[in-house]
């Protein structure tokens, strides 16, 4: 997991599983939260210090999903450095890896930090209550969608839950697909934890990405 700075002045979280599949959710902090814009996903290869991927999706705020690149350079759990195009631009970034006492990668994720009811905000800006059962199924419900799924601790041990998230019938926008991913969850400096949820279906034509902290 890297966390650090883009050239448009964004903020962005990348985690590189160990599959080589990545996930950069990007937005910026404020008062010690930070506020989702949109998720990158994809899969890369990784040799020698060097990463690219080019099948990587931007399932941005306002609904768009672009075709997208990334080229960079790494020190595995040091840096993670590169550029990313999407679109019609391209741009830079740079990443460290986050203190172990906010996000540490290399331990088991803990099911009790996540059980219970969340605020959560939907990346469009929708509203959805979250509520985590105490075997990691769940229910949303928000702007008049329901959904339910469950969050289970990937089987590689690291601190990554795996998600799978079905859609309700209209108004969802995408009535009875199930969209797959990963969920983050991680202390804030203001004392609250952090819930990141994202996913896309198995089209990659459109994403889900949660953010909610308590």
């Amino acid at each position: 997991m890297y966390a650090g700075t883009v050239s448009n002045g964004r903020e962005h979280n990348t985690l590189i599983l160990e599959n080589n599949e990545i996930y950069t959710i990007y937005g910026n902090t404020v008062s010690g939260t930070f506020y989702v814009y949109g998720f990158i996903n994809g899969t890369g290869q990784a040799s020698n210090g060097s990463f690219s991927s080019s099948n990587l999706k931007d399932f941005a705020a306002n609904g768009s999903v672009t075709s997208g690149t990334m080229s960079a350079t790494y020190v595995a759990g040091a840096s993670f450095n590169g550029t990313v195009s999407s679109g019609n631009q391209s741009l830079t970034f740079t990443g460290a890896p986050m203190p172990n006492s906010t996000y540490n990668y290399n331990t088991a994720p803990t099911l009790a930090n996540i059980v219970g009811n969340w605020n959560m905000t939907e990346v469009s800006g929708t509203s959805v209550a979250l509520s985590i059962a105490s075997n990691g199924s769940f229910t949303a419900s928000g702007g008049g969608c329901t959904a339910t799924g469950t969050l289970t601790p990937r089987a590689s041990g690291k601190n990554v839950f795996n998600v799978s998230l079905t859609f309700g019938a209209a108004p969802c926008e995408t009535p009875g697909q199930t969209a797959n991913g990963i969920a983050l969850e991680y202390p804030l400096s203001s004392g609250k934890r952090e819930l990141i949820i994202a996913g896309t279906n198995s089209a990659r034509t459109d994403g889900a990405l949660l953010v909610g902290s308590r």
